[in-house]
């Protein structure tokens, strides 16, 4: 693979004029010749990002999405609405599924139950509305190569014993029944220098998540990880215990943000120096060749 381009076009942070931000994550991935996008946000808000930043999305090669909750294809709906030659979706099966967590004060709930919201996958015409309406789903649960070096990593197996995963997602609006959220996937991108993994929320653990790329790729080094580290509500040790794993790894690069949280950002700060950078909407990382 040559030189490898990354554009946030939603993130929860921003600090360029003419952009927003949201609660989400949408990647513009350029990847030698192929353009692809990976998640797309809440909203339609990615889709004005892209404008003011000179992107066009109506010639994407494929759309991949890390997973269902909303904060990461609540924009599907738009790019199909907007554009006519969509591209073809990549993602898990469980992916376009509704799932629920328990409402929080001030939220509204899902009239199903007053004791849970809706995190899921948001189009209202659900899985069959896509299509419908001619759509080209590629559905995954083991890995899947896009594109010539271009992977997503299917199921990640959950050995890490300190990685908790679902404990607060459900697959009912009851909250009785715990989602495992094996619709959790990485993006892999294989270059001359090493692997570029990266995540959506990483609900399946970033050890978990790493040690089933290294499975895939014996022997390759891993030369950055981008995306949601899902630490947001971890303790100090599991932080620590996360980090030091990294460290072991020794990528070149780390690129956080969204769901990672301030503690565990500071503490990769701290830990990898300049090979460390903020996520943030308008932002571009390159990843040159060579």
């Amino acid at each position: 693979m040559k030189s490898v381009d990354i554009t946030v076009l939603v993130e929860d942070t921003v600090h360029k004029s003419r952009m927003r931000a949201e609660h989400g994550l949408s990647l513009y991935i350029e990847a030698g010749d192929y353009r692809l996008l990976f998640d797309t946000g809440a909203s339609a808000l990615f889709l004005g990002n892209a404008k003011n930043l000179g992107l066009h999305l109506n010639d994407l090669d494929a759309l991949a999405l890390s997973h269902n909750h909303y904060d990461h294809t609540g924009g599907v709906e738009f790019l199909f609405d907007l554009y006519s030659g969509v591209p073809s979706i990549f993602a898990h099966p469980k992916a376009f599924n509704q799932t629920y967590a328990k409402a929080e004060a001030g939220r509204e709930t899902s009239p199903d139950s007053r004791a849970a919201r809706k995190i899921g996958f948001p189009y209202p015409l659900g899985l069959a509305g896509l299509q419908h309406r001619g759509i080209e789903l590629k559905m995954n649960r083991e890995p899947l190569e896009l594109h010539r070096d271009i992977w997503l990593s299917g199921e990640v197996p959950r050995k890490c014993p300190f990685e908790k995963v679902g404990e607060k997602f459900f697959l009912d609006p009851q909250l009785t029944q715990a989602d495992d959220l094996l619709d959790d996937q990485a993006l892999i991108i294989k270059t001359e220098r090493g692997l570029i993994v990266i995540s959506g929320c990483c609900h399946s653990g970033i050890v978990n998540t790493l040690e089933a790329v290294a499975s895939l790729f014996p022997g390759t080094p891993l030369w950055a990880v981008v995306g949601g580290f899902h630490l947001l509500e971890a303790d100090a040790k599991r932080i620590k215990r996360s980090v030091d794993y990294l460290k072991n790894l020794d990528p070149q690069r780390i690129i956080a943000g969204h769901c990672t949280g301030f503690d565990a950002l500071c503490s990769l700060r701290r830990a990898f120096g300049r090979r460390f950078q903020r996520l943030s909407v308008g932002e571009r990382f390159c990843f040159p060749e060579g």
